[in-house]
């Protein structure tokens, strides 16, 4: 009996490891920011990292935490479960923590490991032998299952070449529901989670329904998805999903194509609770009208959708002689930008509309016929529609076409072939004096590295 009731009473003295203290002339003495420099050199060649991880403790947390786990790509998911099989499953290794972009290449499907082979050229027969790209999927989903409850750095999750029968499991036991208090029936709440992008990118070629089962797994770990990147889906609207009460405040939609129930007589679209919530709506790549439809859908029992991306480099603007259908969308824009739908930003991406604008060709005399009524199918309309907007962000596109100047205007040289990218402050004035922009609301330009080039207040 004294023998257990001296147990507990041992006292054992914990001496702290001192930090090792290099002299000043080594080389791990160096500050972090100049050693993460030099081992900028080797960021392409992961054999020679792997070198030098090996040299020293410091070497190995350095090139391990800002190099080696910050961003991975699995192209094959029997590679993610060897990585998991070492880092997750059995005891958590603590480079999971590092982990801040994660890519996973063509996502297992259910039921995978099985496939026909044929014997003597005529019966098929399933066969329960694996090749080395597969992997059962029951594994695969354990090894997802312990990379989103270990991974608590994880920033980036990319799904890309989802093929059209890969799903998640709609009912899964998430291990991060709660822990249950010793003795007691009471569960401790999980805490709240945020995954800054996810990414969700269908193979190459294929457009595939939107489905529920995409994010099911993801949004038991996870209570807010600060931006949802969609690419080459199909977006029913008579199938809502129901994810329950995950927040998502930036949705980017591209490529993707929408069924478009608001056109269809007897059919009403159904509001997506994941869409509940979100304040800016991002439109790249649209395809057809259908695409700027994604508003109406987006806006659905959300009052806080009040910022609105537009891609104004896609196809659907465009003629077939590549030019600016300004007959078509001034309407659009007029609609959209005057208080329909309580939008309140406006930002149009891949801008090249400026060349439209030819300031030679403007007429400086007084004397114009006022009884003759002006076209509204034209850039100044387009821009005169688009300022009603209280905050209009105009991004230039990359290799934007160059612009006309005029001394009549008030430019000090006339210039057929001016890059616009090279105008300052005071000719963007000069520039901009023709159109008749709303002065009670803000503009801002930006070229395609969001650098500003002019910026006016509201009056």
């Amino acid at each position: 009996m004294k023998k257990y009731q001296l147990i507990g009473r041992r006292k054992f003295s914990f001496s702290p490891k001192r930090p090792i203290q290099y002299p000043l002339l080594h080389l791990c003495s160096l500050p972090l920011e100049i050693l993460i420099q030099i081992f900028q050199n080797f960021s392409q060649d992961t054999k020679s990292l792997l070198i030098l991880s090996l040299v020293c403790k410091r070497f190995h947390i350095i090139i391990n935490k800002h190099f080696l786990y910050v961003t991975i790509t699995f192209k094959k998911p029997s590679t993610f479960y060897k990585f998991s099989v070492s880092h997750l499953l059995h005891e958590p290794s603590s480079n999971i923590n590092y982990l801040q972009k994660v890519e996973l290449m063509n996502p297992q499907i259910r039921d995978s490991s099985k496939y026909k082979t044929r014997i003597a050229g005529s019966y098929a027969v399933e066969s329960d032998n694996r090749t080395a790209n597969q992997l059962n999927y029951n594994d695969f989903i354990t090894s997802i299952k312990g990379l989103l409850g270990q991974a608590f750095g994880l920033k980036c999750l990319i799904l890309s070449e989802i093929s059209p029968e890969f799903i998640f499991p709609l009912e899964t036991q998430s291990n991060t529901t709660g822990l249950r208090l010793l003795g007691k029936k009471k569960n401790i709440p999980k805490s709240k989670r945020t995954l800054n992008n996810l990414i969700l990118r269908t193979q190459s070629g294929w457009s595939i329904p939107f489905k529920q089962g995409h994010l099911s797994l993801i949004c038991e770990y996870f209570d807010t998805i600060n931006q949802l990147h969609l690419v080459n889906f199909i977006i029913d609207d008579t199938k809502p999903m129901n994810i329950g009460e995950v927040q998502t405040n930036k949705l980017i939609i591209e490529s993707c194509i929408y069924t478009n129930s608001f056109k269809k007589s007897g059919v009403k679209p159904q509001p997506n609770t994941l869409f509940n919530k979100v304040g800016i709506l991002e439109l790249r790549n649209i395809l057809n009208d259908s695409g700027l439809s994604l508003i109406d859908l987006v806006k659905l029992n959300n009052s806080n959708l009040n910022h609105l991306i537009i891609d104004i480099s896609s196809n659907i603007f465009y003629v077939e002689n590549n030019e600016f259908n300004f007959k078509r969308f001034n309407r659009f824009f007029n609609l959209l930008c005057s208080g329909y739908g309580n939008f309140t930003n406006l930002t149009l991406t891949n801008f090249t509309l400026f060349q439209y604008l030819m300031h030679d060709e403007v007429d400086h005399k007084q004397d114009q016929d006022s009884w003759i009524e002006p076209s509204e199918n034209n850039f100044e309309t387009f821009m005169k529609f688009i300022s009603q907007i209280s905050n209009l962000r105009i991004m230039l596109r990359k290799n934007s076409s160059n612009v006309k100047t005029c001394i009549k205007c008030g430019f000090i040289e006339q210039q057929q072939d001016k890059d616009i990218d090279c105008l300052t402050s005071s000719e963007w004035e000069i520039f901009l004096k023709p159109l008749e922009l709303n002065r009670d609301n803000s503009i801002s330009i930006f070229n395609y590295k969001n650098n500003q080039l002019y910026s006016r207040s509201k009056m």
